[in-house]
């Protein structure tokens, strides 16, 4: 078995909404360098939770007859490339997909996963207009993080990786403009292809005050950002992901 400690944040024995149209465990890794303004996950940003990979193994083992796919996410799971590739390793033993979702901040750890070809899909949130410097920091409270999201989606492009791309969205944050832009950087960067997920805002979980109730675009509203994105882009598909309804297809060619 393999020797590594991973910092881990949780898991899911069984999800059917991370990866759309399979059913998988998600293991959740610890450490993430963004403080996002909206982050569902504070809890995992720090701290220590560590344990053997043999851990994660049996756990994989113990429901292997009920999934199809192990998601890794964070956090920032690419702050630990050791687990994710010990994880992506044992888990192809075991015949299953690997997905990693990621906020693309580490493309050269991306790309040296990628090329060991460990990964099957990459689940890539892109939180503002890569043009947009300021935004961008404003969200994450990191400085200059659009360019390496940036050199993300390029290297997931040339790739030919399956990529997924999601933006979440809050009023006077992310909003119309903010879609209709992503959806023109997507087609300019060859991702047209890929489908764009456009994710409701949940205020219930952001750990500050700074946003509120008002901000949360309505599940119609939702509909109307799709179609903007859509109608902006040649894009293949855009779904929607709601409190009510869960995740939609919109739009598909």
């Amino acid at each position: 078995m393999t020797q590594i400690r991973i910092n881990l944040g949780g898991i899911v024995p069984f999800s059917t909404i991370d990866w759309r149209g399979k059913a998988s465990m998600v293991i959740f890794l610890r450490g993430c360098p963004f403080r996002c303004l909206y982050c569902q996950n504070h809890d995992l940003l720090e701290g220590d939770n560590y344990v053997e990979m043999q851990e994660i193994e049996e756990d994989i083992n113990k429901n292997e007859d009920f999934i199809d796919a192990v998601v890794i996410s964070g956090g920032e799971p690419f702050m630990q490339p050791g687990a994710i590739e010990a994880i992506a390793e044992y888990a192809k033993t075991r015949s299953l997909f690997v997905g990693v979702q990621t906020n693309g901040f580490y493309p050269e750890a991306i790309e040296s996963m990628l090329r060991k070809e460990l990964i099957d899909k990459i689940f890539l949130d892109i939180k503002a207009p890569l043009s947009d410097k300021k935004l961008y920091a404003k969200l994450t409270k990191v400085p200059g993080v659009e360019e390496r999201v940036k050199k993300t989606l390029g290297t997931c492009v040339r790739a030919k990786i399956e990529l997924e791309v999601q933006t979440t969205v809050f009023k006077h944050l992310a909003g119309a403009e903010e879609v209709k832009r992503i959806a023109k950087e997507l087609e300019e960067a060859g991702a047209a292809h890929c489908p764009y997920v456009i994710q409701q805002g949940r205020v219930e979980l952001v750990p500050s005050g700074e946003i509120k109730e008002k901000d949360v675009f309505s599940h119609e509203e939702l509909k109307e950002l799709a179609a903007i994105a859509y109608h902006a882009a040649s894009l293949k598909e855009v779904r929607i992901r709601t409190r009510e309804e869960g995740e939609e297809v919109i739009y598909i060619i």
